[in-house]
């Protein structure tokens, strides 16, 4: 039996200027299994909505940006919100797609940015979007409606996204076969570990305790009212690494939980990384930890014998790690205060 998977999109647009544009996005989505979702931000309070619309995002397979003729209402940060959101799916390595309206000078003038710095700020934002994302152009909601379904099949060949299953889509037959395979998947992964701990490199020659260790980051980095994507890097010794995790890791956790848990403490000593390329910045904010230095650290926690892959997932599929009992006595060596 084949299950047909669901996947979430988050359509990022103005409002309510492109209400129409918008529900012309929805039918050819639905046709390929795509949810929709989005949230309108435009009053003065959406600053407080944000981190709700992030969880969205970051819950979401595949971000679809709709530019019609206006920049949006600015954030407190002197961006618009379509523009934050970008940044925010941008951090999150969210395959991104924008739908760009070919004629905006030819819109209606409800449908345009009033003033002349509406407009450059459209117009610097529309090649942004050309030049970072999978971009495309529309001319009106037919030609929009069927460029959607024309390009987002290969979209999602090109960047296949885990998705999720509606409830009561499997049989009780597979069912009964999901369960053999994943016992069968747990007995392997269990074999494998125990090889894996006994061929362990020996311990004198790994790095740690107060060895130095470089973890490079993406942030948004902001010098009065702009918004800057930067790369930087900080310095942390293992413990400090370890120390990050290993509360968390007393019961079984993904590996988004891990790498949340560096992130936190990497943001907090953010701006002072950033000062030396950015002098004169003031905030730093959405820290993700680039994937190489994230498995570096899993890696490297693993052959010390501190962390172990669990035969456990999350509900996305992935795998849970948790202290093995020396990783337990490591942290409590680490953490715990002395008199």
């Amino acid at each position: 039996m084949t299950v047909d998977k669901r996947y979430q999109v988050y359509i990022s647009t103005t409002y309510p200027d492109m209400q129409s544009a918008r529900q012309a996005l929805m039918l050819p989505l639905l046709d390929l299994g795509l949810m929709p979702m989005g949230m309108d931000l435009h009053s003065t309070e959406s600053h407080n909505l944000m981190p709700v619309v992030q969880r969205m995002i970051d819950d979401s397979d595949y971000f679809v940006i709709l530019l019609g003729g206006r920049y949006g209402t600015l954030s407190p940060l002197g961006l618009s919100y379509t523009h934050r959101e970008y940044i925010f799916a941008a951090t999150k390595r969210k395959p991104v797609v924008s739908f760009i309206h070919d004629d905006p000078l030819n819109l209606p003038p409800d449908q345009r940015e009033p003033s002349r710095e509406g407009q450059v700020r459209r117009d610097d934002f529309a090649r942004l979007l050309e030049n970072k994302t999978l971009s495309f152009r529309w001319r009106d909601e037919s030609d929009l409606g069927a460029r959607v379904a024309q390009v987002m099949p290969d979209i999602m060949r090109q960047y296949p996204a885990s998705g999720w299953v509606p409830a009561g889509a499997r049989s009780g037959a597979s069912d009964a076969r999901g369960q053999a395979l994943a016992r069968r998947v747990a007995e392997l992964e269990k074999e494998r570990e125990e090889w894996l701990a006994a061929q362990r490199a020996p311990l004198r020659g790994l790095a740690r305790g107060s060895d130095p260790l470089g973890l490079e980051y993406s942030c948004n980095v902001y010098e009065g009212g702009d918004c800057k994507m930067a790369m930087t890097r900080c310095e942390l010794d293992w413990d400090r690494v370890f120390a990050c995790v290993a509360p968390l890791m007393l019961n079984p956790v993904s590996e988004p939980v891990m790498q949340k848990a560096l992130e936190d403490y990497i943001a907090r000593r953010a701006l002072q990384d950033v000062t030396k390329d950015f002098p004169k910045a003031h905030a730093v904010r959405n820290v993700v930890l680039a994937g190489h230095a994230f498995n570096q650290v899993k890696v490297h926690l693993r052959t010390l014998g501190l962390i172990t892959k669990t035969s456990e997932t999350d509900s996305r599929g992935l795998p849970l790690w948790r202290l093995t009992a020396q990783g337990d006595s490591t942290m409590s060596q680490v953490i715990a205060q002395r008199r």
